[in-house]
């Protein structure tokens, strides 16, 4: 997965470095230090991550403030073709002032390029531990290596938890009115954007695997849906887990947020984790909780019914193929668009269908 990363490393980091000083001296009103940058390369595959510390003087005492800074990817084929920074801020920052799911206090955000490039934003640092994207925590790292069955049954269970109180939230409350459809239903919005999508990743290549999907999702449509604000991207590897493990500390990446059916993201909460384990050959790790569990502590929870759950698979994995077919093709793996784990398993379950 390693040579598939299409995010590449930020190539002058002493720069932005520089550059970060200035624009929280300015904002902030007192001159701010910040005497590295760290990049991590073990999450995330679609935009650049920074870590740092900054230090300041405050009535003759030295203040300190561990920080993340969020950047617009700059890349020649990047994962999506549209960032919208200011939406994933405006999300992070609604849950947050509006409810108790725990997401990162915001620090900034910056839509002018001309400071770093690209647009960013900035978020106080929360501790914790973070299972890893790659390698994938199924195949290696700290809850292969670290973790007792019962931590993870219990990681996997404040995860689910968290969802389900965030789908108890209503979007209108939240100020999110701009995510409506407009004349459409959300999953009708949805399934418009993502055959554009692979018009767009794909550059006119075309995908039989997936286009054969989303034709069944446009013919199979769930009638009387709820609509609800939906993460997006609800996996434990987009999750800050506390050092106990059996509590989420923060909840992480929102350039997926969206309005829909809470089933969505259950579905690719399970998902997720299969294609990152059978889809490669791998055993589950021992001690997380099954799905058909998944599915029913999440119903109790929410308040929720997963009647199309079903349908929902095949919407996760319709949207991960697509989004590892563009990986594959912008890495220059031309013989894996359509031969990847995850569009196989994609194939398998749309021949399950009949």
């Amino acid at each position: 997965m390693e040579e598939a990363r299409p995010t590449p490393l930020l190539q002058d980091v002493e720069g932005t470095r520089r550059k970060l000083e200035s624009w929280l001296s300015e904002r902030l009103g007192h001159s701010v230090h910040i005497p590295r940058l760290a990049i991590p390369e073990s999450t995330g595959m679609s935009n650049v991550t920074l870590l740092f510390d900054t230090q300041w003087q405050d009535g003759g005492e030295t203040r300190r403030e561990s920080l993340v800074g969020r950047l617009q990817p700059k890349v020649e084929r990047p994962v999506f073709p549209d960032y919208d920074l200011s939406l994933q801020y405006e999300v992070m920052e609604s849950v947050g002032r509006h409810s108790d799911i725990p997401v990162p206090r915001l620090r900034g955000l910056e839509l002018d390029k001309s400071v770093l490039g690209v647009q960013f934003y900035l978020m106080k640092h929360v501790p914790g531990r973070i299972p890893t994207d790659m390698p994938p925590y199924n195949m290696d790292g700290w809850m292969l290596h670290e973790t007792t069955e019962a931590q993870r049954a219990s990681m996997w269970r404040a995860g689910i938890d968290v969802l389900a109180r965030f789908h108890r939230l209503d979007y209108r409350e939240l100020g999110l009115q701009r995510l409506e459809a407009g004349g459409r239903t959300p999953l009708q919005q949805q399934l418009l954007y993502w055959q554009a999508y692979l018009e767009w990743a794909l550059e006119g290549r075309g995908h039989a695997i997936c286009q054969r999907a989303l034709d069944w999702l446009q013919a199979n449509q769930p009638a009387e849906e709820p609509t609800v604000l939906c993460w997006g991207d609800a996996r434990i590897a987009n999750m800050i887990f506390a050092e106990s493990l059996d509590q989420v500390a923060a909840v992480l990446d929102w350039e997926m947020a969206v309005l829909g059916n809470p089933v969505q993201d259950l579905a690719w909460y399970n998902h997720l984790d299969a294609t990152f384990a059978e889809g490669l050959g791998l055993p589950r790790l021992p001690g997380l909780p099954g799905y058909q569990e998944t599915i029913q502590q999440w119903e109790q929870a929410s308040g929720f019914e997963a009647r199309d759950y079903d349908y929902y698979r095949i919407f996760a994995g319709m949207r991960f193929g697509l989004i590892l077919s563009r990986i594959m093709l912008s890495s220059g793996q031309d013989a894996e668009i359509q031969g990847n784990f995850a569009c196989q398993i994609l194939a398998g379950q749309l021949e399950q269908l009949g």
